[in-house]
């Protein structure tokens, strides 16, 4: 594992020392244009449904492939890197996603359409694994600081201006263009790949010695498991026997792929990096992170579609606004991490949701519009901004570089899979909580009552239409309570954060 992590270094190292700065630009580009495509498509899927003619099932599955399709080829990234070169590893899928999104609209055979989103996760998911190794070795340590930012405003702008623009595309331009805009952008990654990134000859000895039964285990349980989760909420979780297929089949090859790593020692990754309690207890955070975001990224534009009734471009105007105040406080972020322990920059992230979420929690009414949100979600925006600003440098500053290769292989983790769970269990969640709060307000009403009679003697349809609104309400307020209680544990997991090491990019630790 050492010497695959030395051999990367050099690899990359020279491949990148003729111009790093268009390097660096480079897999930041490809990191954006993953997390906005996959917001993009995801926010887009009704109106797709419609033009391509699928059912919701049908639909699901689209999704279901491309997450999937991310997890198959997002561990082995870095093995294909130093394969086959960073260079091949970013034009090859650059290219084939280019074709793939240009192709995608004209297809009607429903089953070529599913293997077409299969190849766009895939593509996409050799991008993330190597936007930060790439960047911290190509820049110097007192600009680390400022890739963590860049890196972490990527997930702001993918999860939140895709809403904005899948809003803008479906009803101001050609919905084909939620593909083609990728289609147009690739070309242009994998002219710059060529450009910064030399090609140099295949290392076929690696290749034959290369772990692949171990990886194949990883990626296959990692997908089949985040599939499930998925569709879940689609096909009916357990009374579905594919649901049930994807649970036992993932969990058995996860386990028997845990195993292998434990007994073999020239297994493709090891338990040795989370060894260090920093980093184990960091990644742990950064997975937590999934359900953090969920105030800005479910709740709130789930609350204004389907209580306040506003349409998607409406929506993405009130996440284009989370954006922006990522974007404005992210140099904020940078000067505090610069004068402040990490540490303390993560607790008041996190202090700041779990406030916020109280406050919804109790004051959330069905009244509410989008100048009611809007304060909130700017404040949200900026404890999201702090937490992952917290979180970044308890990772790099932590890790033993020896051990680069390995954490490489836990990116798909928090990246797509925890993400796959939190969505799926989300919409589980906010289900049974609507259906429980909605039987509950039913037996409060007796026949009988002089509201009741007004109100049905008016129209029923508006008895049943308040009772489903003000049971949404509810539901909404239950998971704004969950994430309070996952805010307190990721609390107290940093609490338990020890002192970073001495370096150049933080402040002196703290006693």
């Amino acid at each position: 594992m050492l010497d695959l992590n030395a051999r990367l270094t050099r690899l990359i190292r020279r491949a990148s020392s003729a111009n790093a700065p268009m390097t660096v630009g480079l897999v930041f580009a490809c990191a954006f244009l993953t997390t906005f495509q996959g917001r993009l498509f995801g926010m887009s899927l009704p109106d797709l449904r419609g033009d391509f003619g699928l059912d919701v099932i049908q639909g699901a599955w689209l999704s279901a492939a491309m997450n999937a399709g991310q997890l198959l080829i997002m561990p082995i990234t870095v093995w294909l890197s130093l394969i086959f070169g960073p260079a091949r590893v970013i034009m090859v899928p650059s290219l084939t996603l280019a074709l793939t999104t240009a192709m995608i609209p004209f297809a009607r055979d429903y089953q070529l359409l599913l293997a077409m989103h299969l190849i766009v996760g895939l593509c996409l998911g050799t991008y993330l694994p190597l936007t930060m190794s790439m960047a911290l070795r190509n820049l110097k340590p007192h600009h680390w600081l400022w890739a963590m930012a860049i890196y972490s405003l990527r997930l702001s702008f993918g999860t939140d201006v895709g809403v904005g623009a899948s809003g803008v595309f479906v009803d101001h331009f050609d919905w084909r263009w939620i593909y083609w805009t990728t289609t147009a952008l690739c070309p242009m990654l994998a002219f710059a790949a060529w450009k910064a990134l030399p090609i140099g000859p295949i290392d076929r000895e690696t290749f034959k010695s290369t772990d692949w039964g171990g990886m194949a285990m990883f990626c296959l349980s990692l997908s089949m498991l985040a599939a499930a989760f998925s569709l879940g909420e689609t096909l009916g979780w357990f009374d579905s026997s594919v649901i049930v297929a994807g649970f036992v089949v993932g969990a058995v090859l996860l386990a028997a792929c845990l195993a292998h790593i434990g007994l073999n020692p020239a297994a493709f990754v090891n338990f040795k990096p989370l060894g260090n309690h920093n980093v184990r207890t960091a990644l742990l955070i950064a997975c937590l992170y999934a359900i953090l975001v969920t105030p800005t990224s479910v709740l709130i534009p789930s609350f204004l579609t389907t209580v306040a009734k506003m349409k998607p471009l409406q929506t993405g105007a009130a996440t284009v606004l989370v954006f922006a105040t990522y974007l404005a406080m992210t140099p904020v972020a940078v000067w505090l991490a610069r004068r402040v322990d990490s540490r303390l920059l993560l607790i008041l992230g996190v202090t700041i949701i779990a406030g916020l979420c109280v406050y919804c929690g109790s004051t959330m009414t069905s009244a509410w519009r989008l100048e009611d949100v809007t304060p909130l979600l700017i404040l949200f925006a900026i404890g999201e901004c702090l937490t992952l600003m917290g979180t970044f440098p308890v990772v790099v500053l932590n890790m033993n570089p020896a051990y680069g290769v390995a954490i490489g292989a836990y990116i798909p983790l928090v990246r797509i899979f925890v993400p796959s769970v939190v969505s799926g269990m989300s919409a589980l969640t906010l289900r049974v909580a609507a259906d429980t709060h909605d039987e509950a307000l039913r037996a409060g009403i007796e026949a009988g009552q002089p509201l009741v009679t007004q109100r049905v003697a008016g129209n029923l349809g508006t008895l049943v239409s308040d009772l489903a609104r003000e049971s949404s309400v509810l539901s909404f307020i239950d998971g704004f309570h969950l994430v309070f209680c996952v805010a307190m544990v990721v609390l107290l997991l940093a609490a338990t954060l020890k002192p970073a090491p001495p370096n150049h990019l933080t402040p002196p630790k703290l006693v």
